[in-house]
């Protein structure tokens, strides 16, 4: 093989490389991509049915607060519970910081379910009128004044 052909054939070579690293680049980028989209999609319908199961089990306590004839405290499910006025669950019993009763108050609420999940983030509402519990830009507020949840967009 002459001088010449051996430098094409390493020029070829290199640009092969080249063209074969930029191909696993591209693959790798969209997979992250992909990743990361269906991820996010997932944490969001996984907070959403972890936000229904904790609204009717609110709903539910509600119930039972009604037929108790509205006490301050109720003892149900092996726990003593804390209400406002309106009959809206605010805390397990002993209360805590807001935070940490809002925490309390997922945790009871879910048992198990809120243990699946990725470390959720829970929050007093900096207005001291409920709770926020959510990860990355999935959040859901929990309102005292009417039991409500919504999501925080």
């Amino acid at each position: 093989m002459s001088r010449e052909s051996e430098q094409d054939e390493h020029w070829l070579g290199g640009y092969r490389r080249v063209v074969v690293f930029i191909l696993l680049a591209v693959i790798v980028t969209t997979l992250v991509m992909s990743y990361r989209s269906h991820r996010e999609e997932a944490l969001a319908v996984s907070l959403s049915l972890l936000g229904e199961q904790f609204a009717e089990r609110v709903q539910r306590l509600h119930g039972r607060w009604l037929d108790e004839r509205r006490p301050a405290v109720l003892h149900a499910e092996g726990r003593a519970w804390q209400f406002d006025g309106r009959g809206w669950p605010l805390a397990v019993l002993p209360l805590q910081s807001p935070s940490e009763n809002c925490r309390g108050l997922w945790s009871a609420l879910l048992g198990q379910e809120a243990l699946s999940m990725p470390t959720l983030q829970v929050l007093a509402s900096p207005d001291g009128e409920g709770c926020e519990f959510g990860w990355e830009a999935n959040w859901l507020i929990y309102r005292f004044a009417d039991g409500s949840l919504l999501n925080k967009s």
